[in-house]
């Protein structure tokens, strides 16, 4: 008796404190942001879908109890000044659930994802996608309503189980039947990655041409988006055609190579005084490189060979985790060039690349033909994609 008079007290009280509270957005970072991946799932088809998606507690706007009666979902603006027309009528049913799954654990059995306070706020419900007109700048606004039969409370379920503090939150859609057509939705995935340049390199660091041409000093660029998790690509131009190239990575651009007080970077390959000679602390390397600078202390490489057109690209997986959002990951080209100078070496002038996603929010889902009769019951598993889920507003 106790436990249920602390969960009705506690409930009344998130009531009152809720009651002021203005439309949020969810992931919190979202507000006012296009998600930048727009998609049709789970909208865009003709299929039943069973569909969840997973917030980690930071991504929440919110601290704390806060009672929900609603959510609000936002369309694709992905390309901006377009119009999308009206889909429906479409059944659907909602659930919300507080989880002790992350998005980095999520289970791809929906079930095995769910609170002790999962809860059906929406069943069986008919609705339309409303069309939705022309937006140039910025997300559309959410306008496509899923109203709670009862308010569903977040965060109250230490009151009445022995149950550490509910950190995550739970969202599962069930399309039990829509009409054929597409409708995308904001959604989070691909994030431009902040890049920049550092160091030297001179203009003899490159592949001599015939005069009067001038040479080209290698190029590195990178892919656009760099998320945890993901693959990311690292690319080599103006290399000599068919020949071995590195690219080094580091953590840092700044202190000395290999530790070596005397050699603070950017070091030259070549003595500054007298470039047909090295400096004394890289007398080991016997011959020069004019013009040509290491930029970064390499903690790591990768190595690749160019096409003939000197062209190459090397790749590695980032490990997952939003810890790893904010790292910046420098790299430099270094290339065989056996026409290019006595040590038959040239580089490029270092990258930067920071990290720059995903969010940490996971989404499960699964379409199904629910078209027999009777329907078959929904699938029990689907596909999980970490950093990626829907935007949506909370009432």
């Amino acid at each position: 008796m106790r436990s249920e008079l602390e969960r009705v007290l506690l409930t009344a009280i998130a009531v009152v404190s809720a009651a002021p509270a203005q439309n949020v957005t969810v992931p919190a970072s979202m507000q006012g942001v296009e998600g930048g991946g727009g998609t049709n799932i789970p909208f865009g088809s003709s299929l039943a879908c069973r569909y969840q998606c997973i917030y980690d507690a930071g991504e929440l706007p919110w601290v704390g109890p806060r009672v929900i009666t609603g959510i609000s979902l936002r369309a694709d603006n992905n390309t901006p000044g377009t119009t999308m027309p009206a889909k429906g009528f479409l059944e659907v049913s909602l659930l919300m659930s507080t989880t002790y799954r992350s998005a980095a654990t999520a289970s791809d059995t929906f079930a095995e994802n769910y609170g002790t306070d999962a809860t059906w706020v929406v069943q069986n419900m008919l609705m339309q996608l409303p069309a939705q007109p022309a937006v140039l700048v910025g997300p559309r606004p959410a306008n496509i309503p899923f109203p709670f039969a009862v308010p569903w409370a977040y965060g109250l379920t230490p009151a009445s189980t022995t149950l550490p503090p509910p950190s995550n939150l739970l969202i599962e859609i069930w399309i039990h039947s829509q009409p054929s057509g597409a409708y995308r939705m904001d959604n989070l995935g691909s994030c431009t990655a902040p890049t920049s340049t550092f160091g030297n390199v001179g203009p003899a660091c490159a592949v001599p041409v015939t005069a009067p041409a001038v040479p080209t000093p290698v190029a590195l660029t990178t892919d656009v988006s760099m998320q945890a998790g993901s693959g990311f690509a690292w690319h080599v131009e103006h290399a000599p055609p068919s020949v071995p190239f590195l690219v080094a990575l580091s953590l840092s651009n700044t202190g000395n190579l290999l530790g070596i007080p005397g050699l603070p970077l950017p070091v030259p390959l070549f003595d500054p005084a007298n470039p047909s000679t090295l400096p004394p602390l890289l007398a080991a390397l016997q011959w020069p490189a004019p013009d040509c600078w290491l930029n970064i202390d390499p903690a790591t490489t990768l190595g690749g060979l160019s096409d003939a057109a000197g062209l190459g690209s090397v790749s590695g997986t980032l490990p997952p985790g939003s810890q790893y959002v904010g790292t910046t990951i420098h790299a430099q080209a270094i290339v065989l060039a056996p026409t290019a100078n006595p040590l038959r070496l040239i580089t490029s002038l270092g990258r930067s690349s920071t990290v720059c996603g995903p969010l940490d929010v996971a989404r499960i889902h699964q379409f199904y033909s629910a078209t027999t009769s009777p329907p078959p019951p929904p699938p029990a598993t689907g596909t999980v994609q970490y950093g990626v889920g829907m935007i949506f507003e909370v009432q």
